[in-house]
């Protein structure tokens, strides 16, 4: 933080015990009833959304546990700087969650303001310290509170580094008076594949900061080891988890797991594996590393490594040469100069770990996105189709639940006399964007009938936030209906008459209807400008295009019944239960009855 807001850090801090990382998988556990662990950590940015169950379910867990805030697109070592709004939109999640601390990642995640959703390792040169403590530093003032820092695994080490990547941490968490979250599977990893001995990495660490610890599983390739969330904990990260204990005293600990994620009884059992390792190493007091001392700034950097150059290359420069070679369809032929060949993973292994896991996590953002249109082309297929979107669509710095957003105009280019697999594309992409967008109060029948029609029919906008219309041609619906229903899927067919759909959320659940022409030009009607339900109604019946009053007294029956009228005025919403059998899921929305 600036001096105007830093303050000293306890030389000790109270461990909070021991926490899972919430994941949906195991949404149910706890809404089932209390389960043995301390607090929960929540990653940041799959709270970042408008409104839906995503937010209801984590106020439903705040209320019951303790919480940290754990980000991964901060990029707080970008050379372009961080995202402003980014940080604001943090800051509101803060106030929501009141978290015991905010934490991300000592890394950058792509250029230009651009994510590539991968956290990126950094030079450890004397321009990027000083970036790094200047954005720490400012992130912790828009956030009005010490950020906690987690290093990194890495696959690439960079040739202009002055440094060791402890006492690099271990410097920029004293300049820039932030605190860390010690990833020991993290340091492992990198050891293996780097080269160095984990304990002089920890020894290094400033244990008065040290507001964190993680646990985690990881892939051994052999001859590397990548950081994958998808196995438990190693043995060789548990015994390195003691030694943790040891230098550090009771940290508040916690075990991440983000793929082939097992049953909650599983992740308790290793936590409490974490919890006994604790026990027995965690009250011994240890010699602090000379290290842990603060780093004078003017003599950081005065004796970098043999070989290595102070005159680094520029920070943008070094980042623009990695991402390219991510983004570029295929690896560079010679590594780029800026990069370190020697070491046990070399240079041109580790830019191949980054630059296929670019698109491997991409192609499987997308194949969570579109469950039905994988089961419909066979999941090796759609991985290709999901590659070449890849190459063709950078993304674009949201969030990455949002990168599916033109894949249905890609497959529409990719088979245009196959209009089928576009048609499936779009009514997967509707169903996923209304699970989270906004929540906004609706008309209901109880509304209308306790105060009148009247401000229903002279309002607008008139639809609820969450409402898409879509038009079908082809029967991708009944394709759908089968592949949800695991039925045998019929040919696909050109509809006789287009079949329009509207697709919304009623409370957590996506829904979706077919409509009759003159039922959905009404609506679609409403979506103009200032066109509220009376209005449309007056043209309409002078046009006639609406030649029975009656029929329109039916639809707003069903429309009030389902719950797609945005109501304007202030009121208070009705809460739905959370208990664990009204958690709804995204990927099975319902289908109401034709009501026209």
């Amino acid at each position: 933080m600036s001096d105007s807001t830093s303050h000293t850090l306890a030389p000790q801090r109270r461990s909070p015990g021991f926490g899972l990382g919430l994941r949906t998988a195991h949404y149910n556990d706890f809404l089932s009833g209390p389960q043995p662990v301390d607090w929960l950590e929540i990653i940041s940015d799959n709270f970042l959304v408008e409104g839906g169950k995503p937010l209801r379910m984590l106020d439903t867990f705040r209320r019951d546990y303790p919480m940290a805030m754990h980000g991964v697109a901060m990029s707080i070592g970008s050379a372009q700087g961080l995202n402003l709004d980014y940080l604001k939109k943090i800051k509101a999640l803060v106030r929501r969650v009141e978290p015991m601390w905010v934490s991300d990642h000592l890394c950058w995640t792509g250029p230009s303001g651009r994510s590539l959703y991968d956290l990126y390792p950094l030079p450890y040169t004397e321009e990027c310290a000083r970036l790094l403590v200047d954005q720490i530093r400012q992130a912790q003032d828009v956030l009005e509170r010490r950020l906690v820092v987690e290093n990194v695994s890495s696959y690439l080490r960079f040739s202009a580094s002055g440094q060791t990547e402890w006492d690099f941490l271990a410097h920029v968490a004293q300049e820039a008076d932030c605190e860390l979250l010690v990833d020991v599977n993290n340091i492992y990893v990198s050891s293996v594949n780097h080269g160095f001995d984990p304990l002089v990495y920890l020894r290094a660490m400033p244990r008065d900061r040290v507001r964190q610890i993680h646990l985690a599983g990881h892939a051994n390739n052999g001859d590397h080891i990548i950081d994958t969330h998808d196995h438990p904990v190693a043995p060789e990260v548990w015994a390195l988890y003691a030694q943790t204990c040891l230098l550090f005293g009771p940290t508040a600990t916690m075990i991440e797991r983000d793929d082939n994620i097992p049953p909650l009884v599983e992740l308790l059992e290793e936590l409490q594996q974490a919890r006994s390792i604790a026990a027995q190493h965690g009250a011994l007091p240890i010699e602090l590393h000379p290290h842990a001392a603060a780093t004078p700034w003017a003599t950081a950097f005065v004796n970098p490594a043999p070989g290595r150059s102070i005159n680094a290359p520029a920070l943008d420069a070094i980042q623009n040469v990695m991402a390219n070679a991510v983004l570029g369809p295929q690896l560079p032929e010679a590594v780029p100069a800026a990069l370190d060949t020697p070491g046990p993973l070399p240079a041109p292994r580790g830019l191949a770990i980054y630059h296929n896991a670019y698109r491997a996590r991409l192609a499987e953002v997308l194949a969570d996105i579109f469950p039905k249109t994988v089961l419909y082309v066979g999941s090796d297929h759609f991985d290709e189709l999901a590659r070449a979107y890849v190459e063709q669509q950078a993304p674009d710095g949201g969030p990455l639940n949002g990168y599916g957003h033109r894949f249905a105009e890609h497959l529409g280019r990719v088979y245009p006399d196959h209009p089928v697999l576009r048609e499936l594309a779009e009514l997967e992409w509707a169903l996923r964007s209304v699970f989270d967008a906004a929540d906004e109060a609706t008309w209901q029948l109880a509304d209308i009938q306790a105060q009148g029609v009247e401000a229903c029919l002279t309002q607008w906008p008139v639809l609820h936030p969450t409402v898409r219309f879509l038009e079908m041609r082809t029967t991708a619906l009944a394709i759908w209906k089968a592949i949800d229903a695991d039925e045998e899927v019929a040919p696909a067919q050109a509809l006789e008459q287009p079949l329009p759909l509207i697709v919304w959320r009623q409370g957590l659940q996506p829904h979706f209807s077919s409509l009759d022409a003159d039922e959905a030009g009404f609506i679609q009607a409403l979506q103009q400008p200032g066109h509220s339900i009376e209005r449309v109604t007056e043209q309409r019946l002078e046009t006639q295009q609406l030649k029975d009053p009656q029929l329109l007294a039916a639809w707003l029956q069903q429309w009030w019944s389902n719950g797609f009228l945005h109501r304007s005025m202030p009121m208070t919403m009705t809460m739905i239960p959370t208990t664990a059998v009204d958690v709804p899921d995204p990927s099975r929305p319902i289908e109401l009855a034709h009501a026209g």
